[in-house]
């Protein structure tokens, strides 16, 4: 295991920090400048209704410049648990409601980055449904689909978020 010797912050703000950091590597050797990335821990949530359907989201990214398929997400904020912010976030990006499992989490880019994504399954309690309450910056599309199409849309190339995808995979057999 490397053993942290040094770490300077090179940039902070509410959402993500970078700091320039030192190591001992298990040989003995120092590296430095290893650059890691800190950003809040967050939620995905599988939602689907009575017919197996799932909720997806179409939203523009700026990251990519172009709009992306994926999963209502976002931010655990400080206080709550992440069954709590995956029911908030639920609530707010889609207007739906469910009780949420958490299943377990991944790690997205766990070379440079400790942030870490909880993922989350609900039944939708109703399909009736309430006003999205979308921060400013959010233009988000929500769509209920079913597994067959979201398979041959993963198969085109259409949903390629790797938070989704990874989701999938840890909610298959509640999708049977």
């Amino acid at each position: 295991k490397w053993k942290l010797l040094h770490s300077r912050p090179v940039f902070e703000s509410k959402f993500l920090s970078v700091f320039e950091n030192d190591y001992e590597l298990p040989d003995g050797t120092k590296g430095e400048n290893y650059y890691h990335l800190s950003r809040p821990d967050y939620v995905l949530v599988i939602a689907v209704d009575e017919n197996n359907q799932i909720i997806v989201e179409r939203n523009y990214r700026r990251g990519i410049d172009d709009f992306v398929y994926e999963l209502p997400a976002g931010w655990i904020d400080e206080g709550e648990t992440p069954q709590q912010a995956a029911e908030r976030e639920l609530r707010e990006e889609t207007g739906f409601s469910g009780q949420v499992e958490i299943l377990g989490e991944i790690y997205t880019q766990p070379a440079f980055c400790s942030m870490k994504a909880f993922v989350g399954f609900a039944r939708i309690e109703s399909t009736a449904k309430v006003k999205q309450k979308l921060e400013s910056d959010e233009n988000i599309e929500c769509e209920l689909i079913d597994m067959q199409k979201i398979k041959m849309m993963i198969a085109n190339g259409d949903i390629n978020d790797m938070g989704f995808l990874s989701a999938l995979q840890m909610a298959a057999k509640l999708l049977e």
